[in-house]
């Protein structure tokens, strides 16, 4: 069984070298927002957070969060997520337990139009919509 751990933001520097190749093949897919050094020094500030996902001793995955509070909704946003066979209810039914006990009311996340039909089919979500975004 997936066990989900909350990682302060003191031990970041000591599993960084066991969680960041999890991290990385996530920031290399999103949309530059930070680099895997940057993403580092958001979580060593505590603006987002850190979660692992540990089975029999055995770090599996990193998923990172950043709460957005909201008029009417504290989401809780998954900005990376990464690991072996980590997306599924087991694992994300204690994330989202987690969450509520960090006040989120939403989750959300962004994925690609593939990694949607994952997130479809093993975790209940809906598509509400796709983020369209343009440099400037």
């Amino acid at each position: 069984m997936n066990s989900v751990q909350y990682v302060t933001p003191a031990k970041i520097y000591g599993i960084w070298d066991d969680i960041k190749d999890f991290l990385d093949a996530s920031v290399k897919v999103g949309s530059g927002d930070c680099t895997l050094e940057q993403l580092k020094g958001l979580l060593v500030s505590n603006a987002q957070t850190l979660l692992v996902v540990v089975k029999e001793d055995n770090i599996m995955g990193a998923i990172t969060i950043e709460f957005i509070n909201y008029p009417n909704d504290r989401v809780m946003f998954i900005t990376n997520c990464g690991g072996k066979n980590i997306v599924n209810a087991e694992t994300f039914s204690q994330v989202e337990e987690w969450g509520k006990s960090q006040g989120a009311t939403k989750a959300r996340s962004y994925a690609k139009k593939g990694q949607s039909k994952l997130y479809l089919q093993k975790l209940g979500c809906n598509i509400m919509n796709y983020v369209m975004e343009k440099r400037l």
